[in-house]
């Protein structure tokens, strides 16, 4: 028995923005961030903005509907799997089995931007243990909420300038069993937990528990990507060794990406080309934990990835926790 991703979708909020406008809400609260900035550092993009009244489940449920397809006894678990919330208790996942009318059991996964690549690993297990047959995950990512706006001035504007591009967006992905030579064959994690402290949001926890001026992103990106350079090619290397397969028996490559160096960086660690890499950063900007599975919906959906391919899908998120998984499409 093997597990394998039968179906993938996502959704996205209909507002949509460019560097150009979220640089002049910027502007219009008071900093003179300048034009193009955006552009030179991070590269252009376009991002989705949920609305106020649009909840992190809602992002999930509309892109998990596009699946469920009015089955939603076929289930064995839901996981909900997010950087994002609803609230802090209950488990958000319990919000989207009401709205979606499943009756399965559901708990909630969360691991900053490797959220859904950890929810993939844990269904994989399940599905090859016989504990589950069918798994259905979501994600509701609107990192929209944490980005600060007002109050930046030239001493904090490095510390939340990454969070510009934040989007939002939603994922569903429902994985089965199969006898077939395709879906999961390897799946490892790393993290390096004493970097914890490099990106964060520190509010809504037991460190800050009432200080909204906390529930912004910050942090020190250069020194994240810095780390990230360092140990993030060499354990991509060791699973692949360890996997038995080699870069070059790659297809395609979709990974988390947070800028439009992401690709080039990626390519220049691992040798592999350009056109080897799913892109989407300039479409949808950072989106989080739901950033991986659209970049693999999207090539599925170009036909970037094809049946027979051998696809990575690469997390990299805050943590630090590093993730490889390599399906056979």
């Amino acid at each position: 028995m093997n597990a394998y991703i039968k179906q993938i979708a996502s959704y996205f909020p209909e507002t949509t923005l460019s560097n150009a406008d979220v640089t002049q809400k910027v502007v219009s609260e008071g900093y003179p961030l300048r034009e193009n900035m955006m552009d030179t550092l991070i590269g252009e993009c376009e991002r989705h903005y949920a609305s106020k009244e649009e909840q992190v489940s809602d992002l999930a449920v509309k892109a998990a509907k596009k699946i469920v397809n009015g089955s939603p006894e076929s289930y064995d678990l839901l996981i909900f799997a997010s950087a994002c919330a609803d609230l802090i208790e209950p488990a958000t996942s319990n919000i989207v089995q009401h709205k979606l009318g499943l009756s399965c059991p559901t708990f909630d996964v969360k691991n900053a931007c490797n959220s859904v690549a950890t929810a993939i690993d844990i269904a994989n297990s399940m599905i090859i243990a016989g504990t589950a047959r069918k798994v259905l995950i979501v994600s509701g990512e609107k990192p929209s909420d944490s980005i600060k706006i007002k109050g930046l001035n030239k001493e904090n504007i490095v510390q939340h300038f990454a969070a510009l591009s934040f989007g939002d967006a939603g994922v569903a992905i429902e994985i089965e069993g199969t006898e077939e030579e395709k879906g999961i064959l390897y799946s490892k994690s790393k993290t390096f937990g004493k970097y914890w402290n490099l990106c964060n949001v520190l509010g809504g926890g037991s460190m800050y528990p009432q200080d909204a001026s906390k529930l912004v992103f910050s942090g020190d990106t250069y020194k994240l990507k810095t780390v990230m350079d360092k140990v993030a090619p060499d354990f991509i290397h060791s699973c692949m060794a360890e996997s038995g397969y080699a870069l070059e028996d790659v297809d395609l490559i979709c990974s988390h990406q947070v800028s439009k160096r992401t690709a080039s960086t990626i390519h220049q660690h691992l040798n592999i080309g350009l056109d080897r890499i799913m892109q989407t950063f300039q479409k949808f900007g950072n989106t989080a934990s739901t950033s991986m599975p659209i970049a693999l919906e999207q090539a599925l959906a170009q036909g970037k990835a094809k049946k027979g391919d051998l696809i990575m899908l690469l997390g990299l998120a805050a943590g630090i926790n590093v993730s490889v998984q390599l399906v056979r499409a």
